[in-house]
Order: C-alpha cells, then structure tokens, then sequence
C-alpha cells in the first residue's frame, strides 16, 4: 500500500470530495466552501471533526460540520443584512492550486474560483494535513484604502457527550448572544450545560477540549477573540441539516476576527487555527 494518497470524489455537479491519506492523517475536504469535513491523526485514530449526519451536501448551502470558512464577514454584514450571514467563502466552488509532500504531511492550497463581489480583498486557503491539521486563512488588500475584514475558522469539534467536556485556557470577559450580548466573566471551569452561543473578547493562542475520550488542542494565532457554540436540544428544529441528538456530540470553538479589525492597503492578514 502506498505511504500516502490523495484522492477526488464527486458526490454530484456541485460537490467534490478531496480525500487525503498519508503516515500521519486522514482527512476529507470539500472543495465546495473549502471546507475540512474530517481530520482523524493516525497516532490515535480518533476524528476530531463534527460531521452531522443531516448534512446537505449538494450545494444548495453550507456544510453542517468540519470547519466552514466565514469570510470576509462574521455573522450579520455590518450594512447590508440582505447579503448571506457569515460571508460568501462557505458556499463558493474553490480549487485546488498546488499541493506537496513531505515528512509533515500534506501541504494544500486552495483558491476560490471568483472573488467578483469581494471587493478590493483576495483569499486563499492553505492546510497542513499531518500529525496535526493547520489551517490558514489569508487574506490581501489590493486596495488603496483599509478595508473591514472579520471572519471566523468555524470548526465543529467531535465530542463524545457535551455534558462531560470541559474547557480549559479562556479567560477574560466574554459576550453572550443568548442574552442580548451582555458580558460576563468566563466561568471555571467551563462546561457547557446549554445553550452557548459566546464570543470570547481575550485571544488567548491555546485551548484545550478535555473529553473523557481524549483531549484535543486548539491554537489560533491572528484572532482577536474565540467564539464557543452549541445550539442545544432543539437545535434540530432550528436547523434543519442538524439531527435531534447532534448537539450532544459537537461543539464549536472558532478561532475568529470579530472587533472590529480594519486591514491596511497592501497588506495581508492570516488567521490561523491548529488542532492537535
């Protein structure tokens, strides 16, 4: 058997699948919304992302589960609430650009076909897929003015039941959506015995989802906060692409621009999520 693989499924006109597997990972990409749907390190052969099994994976709109890309807005656009919540990154037809090989892994990069109603601002997508998966979402101003930018790695974490995770390393004030974005101080320890719906204003880099299972770490590097998110027993009645017990098994803890960052002419950002 080959030491690594990659391979291209298409699930039907809209949705390709990129499934890569090499000594260290396994993982599975959608490059509908450039989005990492699984990620499962061979060192202990336990999947790290939320995938709900009510998912739409026809394109007809964003994935329930993995990681989705909210950019280059998180939540409601600032002036026009018309346009879709969280940007046009998560239901956009990317392509895969360049890929290599190495002893880390593999090194994907992916670029959305069209940026046509984006502005002055590009984006791409790199992900490391190795002995742990790195994401990093860049973007560039070809503007000559500072241009609004805020977005959010969305990942949905596997969990084994939600009302025996913790979660260790947040501090600080957070605002909660669940009551009119009122803050408050982040509780320890932290359980989630609710619904949760929390943008977390200190970027702390490291977070650790304690799970009876095993613990997963969760880096982040250019945020300015992290949001934490689940929607709670009637979540399915909510949202139709997830199932009645969904919510006991995922929890999003999102590495995420949300206060209000403005990004130079000329200049790049990148928001960077690392799970281990």
């Amino acid at each position: 058997m080959a030491a690594f693989s990659v391979f291209q499924k298409h699930l039907n006109p809209a949705v390709s699948l990129l499934e890569v597997s090499n000594t260290l990972a396994s993982a599975t990409l959608s490059l509908f919304g450039a989005q990492v749907l699984h990620y499962t390190p061979k060192r202990d052969g336990r999947e790290r992302l939320f995938l709900s099994g009510a998912a739409q994976l026809d394109g007809s709109k964003s994935i329930r589960g993995g990681i989705p890309l909210c950019w280059p807005w998180f939540g409601a656009h600032p002036s026009n609430p018309a346009l879709p919540a969280h940007g046009f990154a998560r239901t956009r037809p990317w392509y895969l650009a360049a890929m290599e090989h190495s002893v880390q892994g593999h090194r994907l990069l992916l670029l959305p076909q069209d940026n046509h109603d984006c502005g002055h601002l590009s984006v791409e997508l790199e992900v490391l897929i190795g002995a742990q998966l790195e994401l990093r979402l860049r973007t560039r101003n070809h503007g000559t003015t500072a241009a609004p930018l805020s977005g959010a790695l969305h990942t949905y974490f596997a969990v084994s039941d939600i009302m025996q995770i913790q979660l260790y390393g947040l501090k600080g004030p957070y605002s909660d959506k669940t009551r009119n974005w009122a803050h408050f101080d982040t509780p320890a320890p932290y359980r989630i015995e609710a619904e949760t719906d929390r943008i977390h204003l200190t970027p702390v880099e490291t977070v650790t989802l304690h799970d009876p299972l095993g613990d997963t770490r969760i880096s982040s590097k250019g945020h300015d906060s992290l949001v934490v998110w689940n929607p709670w027993h009637d979540a399915h009645q909510r949202f139709p692409d997830l199932a009645p017990e969904d919510y006991r098994h995922m929890l999003c803890v999102e590495t995420a621009l949300t206060q209000s960052f403005m990004l130079a002419p000329d200049a790049t950002h990148v928001l960077t999520q690392i799970i281990e």
